[in-house]
């Protein structure tokens, strides 16, 4: 008696039962019982399948194509059911990051912008100035002289050459050819930044009009430089920049509406909200 109490454990019959406990559970764990939906072909959302087919074959399937992609629709929604009826789609960043995306895009759906009008454009243009101002330009003609190539003549070279042109302004002078080019229309600051760098830009700045002047140093070299127009910063008419500012504005207003969805949802889900 004592000996069969010692050995309960080890028959087989006990065994049977408990693995075959442990399959059914799982089983049931990762198949689930029978859903009360089942998934067909039929419910496959056709049109938007072809859609998506045609945009990236530039053709609708043939037959044969299209029941492969409803066959692919089935699988992929009876693994998409399983699994939320697993929670596998909880406290998983990209999928929560996905969802929040397309909450967005959501809010943004809920509502209709109207087009602006000209006044509010206007308003808009009034309030922002900063935002649409032209900037300041200047028109220029430079001679180079290069560092790499000059050497320790570098200075020389060019003091010489600016002596000649204040000279005769039409001078013709030995400089070094410049990637950017010689003359420089209606150039922005960050334009010229960008050609010759910032202290060039800083620089230039104080060059008088109509003259030859120099030299000016930049990130290759010295300049001689012969500043010909300068047009100051200035606010433009709506005319000029309609799209920027409409742009501008409905980008605001989406803002403004998508800011106003939040509130009434943090107002929804905050701890002091109203049961």
């Amino acid at each position: 008696m004592t000996e069969g109490r010692r050995t309960w454990w080890r028959e087989p019959l006990l065994h049977f039962v408990v693995l075959g406990g442990l399959a059914f559970l799982m089983h049931r764990v990762l198949f689930g019982a029978p859903p009360s939906e089942y998934v067909a072909p039929a419910n496959a959302p056709i049109e938007q399948i072809r859609q998506d087919w045609f945009a990236a074959k530039g053709a609708l399937p043939d037959a044969k194509e299209e029941a492969a992609l409803v066959q692919e629709w089935v699988e992929d929604e009876i693994l998409y059911r399983r699994a939320i009826e697993l929670g596998l789609d909880q406290n998983d960043t990209i999928v929560r990051r996905r969802l929040v995306q397309r909450m967005r895009f959501f809010l943004e759906d809920t509502y209709r912008i109207e087009p602006p009008t000209d006044a509010q454009l206007q308003a808009w243009l009034k309030r922002n100035p900063d935002e649409f101002a032209l900037p300041s330009t200047t028109s220029f003609t430079q001679r180079f002289f290069s560092r790499g190539q000059r050497g320790t003549e570098l200075g020389a070279a060019a003091r010489c050459a600016l002596e000649a042109l204040e000279e005769n302004p039409d001078a013709t002078v030995d400089g070094d050819p410049f990637f950017r080019g010689s003359a420089f229309d209606d150039a922005t600051a960050s334009e010229i930044t960008r050609a010759f760098g910032q202290a060039f830009t800083q620089s230039i700045d104080d060059v008088p009009l109509e003259q030859w002047s120099g030299p000016v140093k930049s990130s290759y070299g010295l300049h001689l430089v012969y500043v010909s127009s300068r047009s100051s910063a200035e606010a433009p008419k709506l005319e000029t920049v309609r799209d920027k500012v409409e742009r501008d504005w409905l980008r605001a207003e989406r803002a403004r509406h998508n800011e106003e969805a939040l509130t009434k949802l943090r107002a929804r889900y905050s701890p002091e909200a109203p049961e």
